[in-house]
């Protein structure tokens, strides 16, 4: 493990997020979490909560000014959050709430010299679009999911004009199991099967590993099991 680091991390309290703040604390790292609710997390050791969202600007400079100073790395677990866990459901946010808080926080990241940036995407966003199945395509642009990968797609596009360290993570279907041999491909794999999947515990490893070292600034990931 690298030494400990300070790393903030945006869209804590959802179902990959908390298993990205459980696991940075396991490795010894200090972690603060901007979310909506106090109550989303208990308290404990290392952890320090701000209440606020990535859609004001001001909330994640507080991010920058809390109890261990500026992080070293900041992870990003964002979401647009939908009527339910339902990957077709309604969403309860503008179009590009993502792109939007990612400008927030890159903002935010430049302004305060804070180089270090993980984000999660998902397989299918920017040239891993042409990976999929047919089946699968139809399925992320004409059905209510074409929003959020839209958005995401403007995230992934916004993210490479920074100039910041980045790594963007894109698992293969989440699934809520435990952690099983992993898989990293490049961006332009061809290596995967139509329902190929990734754990989100093993997806919880890898953001942080990425936060951690090196080996994977400035590139495009594809994980799968």
């Amino acid at each position: 493990m690298s030494s400990a680091m300070h790393i903030l991390v945006l869209g804590a309290s959802g179902r990959t997020g908390q298993l990205v703040v459980s696991e940075a604390l396991r490795r010894g790292h200090q972690v603060t979490v901007l979310v909506r609710k106090a109550k989303s997390f208990e308290p404990a050791a290392n952890l320090n909560v701000i209440v606020g969202t990535a859609e004001h600007k001001e909330d994640i400079v507080h991010c920058f000014q809390g109890n261990y100073g500026k992080p070293t790395a900041v992870i990003t677990t964002l979401a647009a959050p939908r009527a339910s866990n339902s990957p077709f459901a309604k969403p309860l946010v503008p179009p590009f709430f993502m792109r939007d808080c990612m400008k927030n926080l890159t903002d935010v990241m430049r302004e305060q010299e804070v180089t270090k940036l993980v984000v999660l995407s998902a397989f299918g966003v920017g040239n891993t679009f042409q990976q999929l199945y047919l089946p699968l395509r139809i399925l992320f642009r004409y059905t209510n999911m074409a929003v959020q990968f839209e958005d995401h797609d403007a995230v992934d596009a916004h993210v490479r004009e920074t100039g910041l360290r980045w790594t963007l993570v894109r698992p293969c279907m989440l699934k809520d199991e435990t952690s099983k041999p992993l898989r990293i491909l490049d961006e332009k794999t061809s290596e995967l099967g139509m329902f190929a999947s990734c754990t989100r515990a093993n997806v919880a490893e890898f953001l942080v590993n990425a936060a951690e070292v090196q080996e994977f600034e400035k590139k495009a990931v594809v994980i799968a099991n």
